[in-house]
């Protein structure tokens, strides 16, 4: 028997066995007998097969369907007519001296010339999880009033409901430049945590252009502002954090996004940092390219990773686009933050693609099993009293900044989604969100 083999990435923890968008299916494998057809677009080559999905039996409802299982391999463009016979060649070829054709991206080796193998997306498998509307092509919502329902802010979360979320409907009632001095949580947590106060004045953008890369409407903020997240919104255990933004091109970098008021709470992207007396973070200069976070009760220095190295399943990602390259750079950055029920820390760019990976380390593997001020720790609360800033860094000048740009959006979900979903969501939030 003759076999397919794809492999995009190392396996790592963020692989998964199925994937509608195809991140984190690290390694695929299959008879070349289930071949369907194969079809082609420039510089890629799509092989499609049959009876290859997790499900045996499932109760659709009508339009509905399950996508077969398909793989895309990118090739040289002008040359996808050579790969496809290639490819056909070892399908019917009876010699046993080959048994396998294996597209490798982590080796970068193809079985041919034509084939292209150096970077994660040239190789793509997706096995789907979720049936798509046949008229559409869309995922399916399971109706209108189970759509309506599992939607907020215009994106559809299904079971995965977020606890906070604070969205471009939700600033509607502001005018173009008047301050926003409250904005409601569209999420499940309701009205406890509505925002109803701020530090500086943060604005509301309504000019909506090309330039400022975002289609709806959303809040500046600049470095000596932020709002303020009352009655102490905590999670415990394992969450998913979202948000859409834009990095201003005057900024240094991205910069502190949310933390509480004591500054042990700090995330996702700051450099250097100073300490106060009680081992809160009070400076923290702006960074690129950095996955660093802390959680409350924790005093230790943050737990980091460059996003710029390949940790054996990530792909080496440089943010904020738009300030690395200020002629061709994306404007609007979306992120998925996620801890697993391990403590693992995960990070996700607009792609869905997985950025960055911290390993667990918690108190109950440290030698006394109790200390709390190690480096690089990924346990304790996330608490979240502010957006925009924590530790109430406010300064408008040297190294310690907070985060300066535009926020669209920002949720918290009350669970780990995990690697295939998160894809699925970051891509949703930059069609939603791009202009």
């Amino acid at each position: 028997m003759k076999f397919f083999l794809f492999r995009r990435e190392e396996v790592n923890e963020g692989s998964v066995k199925s994937s509608d968008s195809g991140v984190g299916l690290s390694i695929f494998a299959i008879p070349v007998e289930k071949m369907a057809f194969m079809t082609a677009v420039k510089g890629s080559v799509d092989i499609t097969f049959n009876d290859a999905t997790l499900y045996e039996n499932t109760g659709l409802i009508s339009g509905e369907s399950f996508e077969k299982t398909n793989v895309a391999v990118s090739c040289v463009a002008g040359e996808e007519m050579e790969l496809m016979e290639d490819i056909l060649r070892f399908v019917t070829s009876e010699s046993p001296k080959k048994n396998v054709m294996k597209f490798d991206v982590v080796a970068g080796k193809t079985p041919f010339d034509t084939a292209i193998s150096k970077e994660v997306n040239d190789v793509s498998s997706k096995i789907k999880i979720n049936p798509i509307v046949m008229t559409s092509g869309d995922i399916s919502k399971g109706g209108p009033s189970k759509e309506f329902k599992d939607t907020i802010g215009e994106i559809y979360f299904g079971a995965d409901k977020p606890s906070l979320d604070f969205n471009h409907e939700g600033l509607s009632g502001y005018a173009n430049g008047a301050e926003i001095t409250s904005w409601g949580n569209a999420g499940t947590g309701g009205g406890t945590y509505n925002i109803a106060a701020n530090v500086g004045d943060p604005t509301n953008v309504t000019g909506l252009t090309a330039a400022r890369g975002l289609a709806k409407v959303n809040a500046t903020i600049d470095f000596d502002d932020y709002f303020v997240v009352p009655n102490a919104y905590t999670v415990r255990g394992e969450y998913t954090i979202y948000m859409a933004v834009r990095v201003a091109s005057a900024a240094t970098g991205m910069g502190v996004i949310y933390g509480d008021d004591s500054g042990d709470t700090m995330g996702f992207c700051f450099g250097n940092t100073v300490y106060d007396s009680s081992g809160g973070i009070e400076k923290a200069a702006p960074a690129f390219s950095t996955f660093k976070v802390r959680h409350d009760g924790r005093t230790g220095e943050p737990a980091k990773v460059s996003t710029r190295m390949n940790q054996g399943g990530t792909v080496v990602y440089g943010f904020p686009e738009n300030l690395i390259d200020t002629d061709g750079g994306e404007t609007l950055q979306v992120f998925i933050v996620r801890r697993d029920s391990h403590s693992n820390m995960y990070l996700h760019n607009r792609e869905g693609e997985m950025v960055g990976f911290i390993p667990a380390l918690t108190t109950a593997r440290t030698a006394s099993g109790k200390r709390t001020d190690m480096a690089g720790m990924t346990d304790g609360n996330l608490l979240i009293e502010q957006i925009g800033s924590g530790g109430g860094i406010v300064t408008t000048s040297g190294q310690s900044l907070s985060f300066k740009g535009q926020l669209a959006r920002f949720g918290v979900i009350e669970k780990d989604i995990g690697t295939s979903k998160a894809g699925q969501l970051a891509q949703d939030l930059f069609n939603l969100y791009n202009f």
